[in-house]
């Protein structure tokens, strides 16, 4: 039976509305994606906000750091007039809007934590409590460019789904992943020979590589039956994947 690779809006369909705003994740409900894949920190406030980098300047109208700013205050910027004039009333997210959201369809969420290292717990607890008041333990991964919080989910709530995120290409990861106790490894496109690729996912481990908006790529790695790929163009994706069934 040939493995269904899930396609994951990457930041909501972010090559066509501004990333990580509630337009963006609705387009991909819109185009029949199976999850979205999104970024969490905190604010001043110590409310998780859904925007990617730690400063506003680049999608926001405002300036500075994310976590110097209240939830009052950021709710007060556009978070997609940079984009285009039309979604200028597009606000930053709080994780509550989302899962608020969420709950009325069925997509998988992906979350990059993202933050203060120095603040691993108080993040951790935060989301972690959220996922657990909207009953959406079996919807969620959680993943991180910061394995050490990744560790410190899986000791708090290992029955939410966990994944690291790479930007190299490590030497035998499944041991590192075993370490961890991540079941998912979020890698680079292209970082992973199809052999390499083949040998983890018979060890049980996800894969989902990143930011694949080839077209090739897109291919190559449903053919190899990775577990998700994340893109900016999940319709694109969403085709191919109805060709291959096809085929």
């Amino acid at each position: 039976m040939m493995t269904q690779t899930n396609v994951f809006a990457h930041r909501g369909v972010s090559s066509q509305f501004p990333e990580n705003t509630m337009a963006a994740f609705g387009a991909a409900v819109n185009v029949g994606a199976d999850g979205i894949e999104f970024d969490v920190q905190l604010s001043k406030d110590d409310v998780p906000v859904v925007i990617h980098d730690h400063t506003l300047d680049r999608t926001t109208t405002g300036s500075g750091l994310v976590r110097s700013h209240t939830v009052k205050e950021l709710k007060e910027l556009s978070a997609g007039e940079w984009f285009h004039p039309d979604f200028k009333n597009e606000q930053i997210p709080t994780l509550t809007e989302v899962f608020i959201w969420a709950k009325h369809h069925s997509l998988l969420l992906n979350i990059e934590l993202k933050g203060d290292v120095r603040e691993r717990e108080l993040i951790s607890s935060t989301v972690l409590s959220l996922i657990v008041q909207f009953g959406l333990v079996d919807r969620v991964i959680l993943s991180s460019f910061d394995h050490t919080i990744i560790h410190l989910i899986q000791q708090k709530m290992p029955q939410v789904e966990t994944a690291v995120i790479v930007m190299a290409a490590l030497h035998e990861p499944a041991f590192y992943l075993k370490r961890i106790g991540a079941p998912g490894y979020h890698f680079c496109s292209p970082l992973l020979l199809k052999t390499e690729a083949q040998d983890l996912m018979r060890k049980g481990i996800r894969l989902r590589p990143y930011t694949v908006n080839d077209r090739e790529w897109m291919r190559e790695y449903m053919d190899w039956g990775c577990d998700g790929i994340f893109t900016d163009y999940p319709k694109e994706a969403l085709i191919i994947r109805e060709e291959r069934e096809r085929a």
